[in-house]
């Protein structure tokens, strides 16, 4: 699906796309995590938090950019997103989502 020029995976929900682009166009910070996206279960992936870009060239991807001197970033797996917070507030979290285990309910590693 392509939105404002940005090209998504069929598969990500609306929602996350809608959030994606808001946050893209506005130029906030959010941070991201992937999970299965049947159980909510979160694969205790490294936490990735940046701004939303996009790549250039004739298909355009979102990316995920670190910091505002970052010359690039990495294409998101849009598609198995399942929570997006920006500033400790819940932007997108899937219905069913479970923390992985050694993190916290807001998905942050347990001290």
């Amino acid at each position: 699906m392509i939105v404002n020029g940005t090209t998504y995976n069929d598969k990500t929900p609306k929602a996350i796309v809608d959030i994606l682009e808001r946050v893209r166009q506005s130029g906030g910070r959010i941070c991201i995590r992937y999970g299965d996206t049947e159980t909510g279960r979160d694969w205790g992936d490294p936490r990735m938090c940046g701004r939303i870009g996009r790549s250039t060239g004739t298909v355009k991807i979102p990316l995920l950019i670190k910091t505002s001197r970052s010359t690039g970033g990495e294409g998101l797996l849009d598609h198995v997103i399942i929570r997006i917070t920006a500033s400790n507030a819940v932007l997108y979290e899937h219905p069913k989502y479970q923390p992985a285990p050694g993190l916290n309910p807001q998905g942050m590693p347990l001290r």
